[in-house]
Formats: C-alpha cells, structure tokens, sequence
C-alpha cells in the first residue's frame, strides 16, 4: 500500500464517521467507494472487495447498512 492508498482510506473513514447523519448516505457511501476505485495499484484481493462492494451498492441497500457495509471495506482495506 503506497502514501496516496494510505490517503485515501484515511479520507473514507472519516466520511464514513460520518455516513449515518449524512443528508444523502448512499451518495456518501458511493463517494467512497469511487474515491476507493478510481486508484490503480490495490492488490487482487482489495480489487475484488472493492468490486464486491460497488456491485452490492448498485443494489440500493436500506441507508441502515451502509455503515456497517463501509465499516467492513474499509477494514479489509487497511
């Protein structure tokens, strides 16, 4: 994992602190899962947990799993 990886996890998991009081949470969780993806370098595994997640989230899951669902990336991720 490089600097700009390490940035960029900082960043989701401070907007997902946040994704609950978030006036539109599935645009939040949305911002960081592009904000995730759109960097190259990510190993074969976080690749596939990030495709995992972006297609579970085109499902439009209830606002109240969002957190936890994040939460879950994030730490794999890390």
């Amino acid at each position: 994992m490089n600097a700009e990886h390490t940035a960029a996890i900082a960043k989701a998991k401070a907007m997902t602190r946040t994704l609950a009081s978030a006036p539109d949470p599935r645009g939040r969780a949305r911002s960081v899962y592009t904000d995730l993806a759109r960097l190259g370098g990510w190993s074969k595994a976080h690749e596939a947990a990030m495709t995992a997640f972006g297609a579970w989230l085109a499902t439009r899951p209830p606002p109240g799993e969002l957190k936890a669902r994040c939460q879950a990336l994030l730490k794999q991720l890390d």
